[in-house]
């Protein structure tokens, strides 16, 4: 009887909020995270403390708005562990205000982190779901991504997208039954994020 491997989860925007709470939660099940954020610091910090909870963890600092990022964080998974079981897709920024009042520039990072981002890491991950024959993709999108949110228009856009993705997956891996793809919808929450996000309401 071989040994058996732990699972091997890459998620992204794991410094703060939803990501960090779930790399602590597969580490405590014993699973291998493979963390990726922009913020380094943060990241070994989160490495330690999934150490002390006897999981293999590895941060690879990642803009996810940049697709050789990207691939080079699925890379460095492989290489290290030897496969991906789980990839989520959690990194994401805002912008608050009203809608016309938020620069070009702003709205243009958060499509690039939160939906890009997104279909960037659904790619690295799929690619290396079909080599192995299985694999599970979860986006983390938001209620905003059903039924709006104003004041933060852009990111309710790119929410919207995530969903859209997620469907569009679900159906092109229909004939593949152990790969699956989903998307988690949460509500607010009361993380960081928020204090992160740029701020144009006044």
């Amino acid at each position: 009887m071989g040994v058996v491997q732990p699972l091997v989860v890459v998620i992204t925007g794991a410094s703060s909020g939803i990501g960090r709470a779930t790399a602590l939660a597969f580490a405590r099940r014993g699973a291998a995270v493979v963390l990726a954020a922009r913020r380094s610091e943060a990241l070994d910090g989160l490495v330690r403390e999934c150490a002390g909870l006897g999981a293999r963890a590895l941060a690879v600092p990642t803009d996810v708005s940049d697709p050789a990022q990207v691939e080079r964080l699925a890379d460095e998974a492989d290489a290290a562990y030897g496969h991906i079981d789980v990839w989520v897709n959690n990194a994401a920024v805002s912008a608050y205000g009203p809608f016309e009042d938020i620069p070009p520039r702003l709205i243009q990072r958060v499509v690039e982190t939160n939906l890009l981002g997104t279909l960037y890491g659904a790619q690295a991950a799929l690619r290396r779901f079909r080599e192995q024959g299985a694999g599970l993709l979860i986006n983390v999108g938001s209620i905003g991504g059903e039924v709006g949110q104003p004041y933060s228009t852009p990111y309710a856009v790119t929410k919207f997208g995530v969903r859209g993705l997620s469907k569009s997956l679900a159906q092109e891996c229909h004939g593949e039954p152990r790969i699956h793809v989903c998307t988690v919808m949460p509500a607010a929450v009361d993380t960081p994020f928020y204090h992160q996000a740029a701020n144009y309401s006044g």
